[in-house]
């Protein structure tokens, strides 16, 4: 079967130890379309705070009409037990202001009060002019497409769906999960590969050492024709294999798994 290949997104965890800056450029560099970013210092990435630097937000801003690439998601926007709702207001409004979309991740163990805040923070979308996502993690409150589906309909039409390759298969489901959602509501899928057996350590592998997609045994090929022509198809592939080489010839490397792997679909 003959895929449409999309034009590819960069997802900033593929390169998390670079800032958004050094980020957008190593993208456009390879060829990526857009990139999605973190914009609040996080302990694993050097990205300033964009919400309050304003000279490191105009170089961001500055860089992506240098390069012409969008922005997709704007991250993170965690749902813990006690959410800093002043920062998730600035940090929402940078998104709508970067065209980006808020993705959303349920951390809090609390099921009322984590249902609660997804329905402010959807709120606070709205009333900024940024799309809402919610992507499932199973080491997380919201572990399924399944539940992040459930969640999204409550919701209303306009909340969709993050897809992450990796999650998928480490929460025990298969692409027949992906096949049952209703393809309006996936708007952005994040492709990486790795073995079928788990590590021991299934974080550290989501944060830090991913296989690249095509590279792996999740037979990525079998989702492609899952993901609808509207949403972003985006690699989030962070490799420790990866580290040695420049910025821009990781996200070279990154590109070319990609393209290599619409070509074989």
């Amino acid at each position: 079967m003959t895929h449409i290949v999309p034009a590819f997104c960069l997802d900033h965890l593929s390169l998390i130890d670079l800032d958004a800056r050094t980020v957008i450029y190593a993208a456009a560099s390879a060829g990526f379309a857009s990139v999605s970013l973190f914009v609040t210092p996080i302990p694993i990435s050097p990205t300033p705070d964009l919400i309050t630097d304003q000279s490191a937000r105009r170089e961001v801003v500055a860089a992506l009409r240098d390069t012409g690439l969008d922005v997709a998601i704007v991250e993170p926007f965690m749902l813990d037990a006690a959410p800093d709702w002043k920062l998730f207001e600035r940090s929402a409004a940078l998104a709508a202001e970067l065209g980006g979309t808020v993705s959303l991740l349920g951390l809090d163990p609390d099921h009322a009060r984590l249902m609660e805040s997804i329905g402010r923070m959807v709120d606070i979308c709205r009333k900024a002019g940024a799309p809402a996502i919610i992507e499932a993690f199973p080491l997380a409150a919201i572990a399924s497409p399944a539940q992040a589906l459930q969640l999204a309909r409550a919701l209303g039409p306009d909340v969709g769906l993050c897809i992450d390759s990796l999650h998928v298969i480490r929460g025990g489901g298969s692409w027949d999960d992906i096949a049952a959602l209703p393809p309006e509501r996936i708007r952005h899928a994040q492709l990486s590969d790795g073995p079928l057996i788990a590590p021991a350590d299934r974080i550290d592998e989501a944060v830090f050492d991913r296989l690249l997609p095509g590279q792996g045994a999740f037979n990525l090929r079998a989702l492609l024709p899952l993901l609808p022509d509207h949403a972003t198809v985006a690699v989030e592939a962070p490799s420790r294999a990866l580290a040695q080489f420049t910025p821009h010839e990781r996200a070279a490397r990154l590109m070319q798994a990609m393209r290599d792997l619409y070509a074989e679909a």
